[in-house]
């Protein structure tokens, strides 16, 4: 039974999700649902896409953001969900 319930406490992973990518002096965004709009830590992968493109993307949400440290933004308040980590675009 203790493997049982190991198997269920397991974290969510690799999550697919279909947005909008938007883009401004912040950052770069993946945009699902209703304006909720997810930071992307890694954006240099989304570089061949353009602003207001739809993106399929496999990620995981991350709490810390390394691509983004030393990099300077502007001071714009750009409200968001928290940061993913963009794994593979389908």
């Amino acid at each position: 039974m203790s493997g049982l319930s190991f198997l269920s406490c397991k974290s969510v992973h690799d999550r697919l999700q279909t947005g909008t990518i938007v883009r401004d002096c912040t950052g770069t965004y993946v945009r699902v649902a209703e304006n909720e709009d997810y930071l992307v830590c890694n954006a240099d992968i989304l570089t061949a896409k353009k602003d207001g493109e739809k993106v399929s993307v496999v990620y995981d949400h991350t709490k810390e953001c390394a691509e983004r440290d030393g990099k300077i933004m502007c001071m714009m308040y750009h409200e968001n969900k928290g940061m993913i980590s963009i794994k593979s675009i389908k």
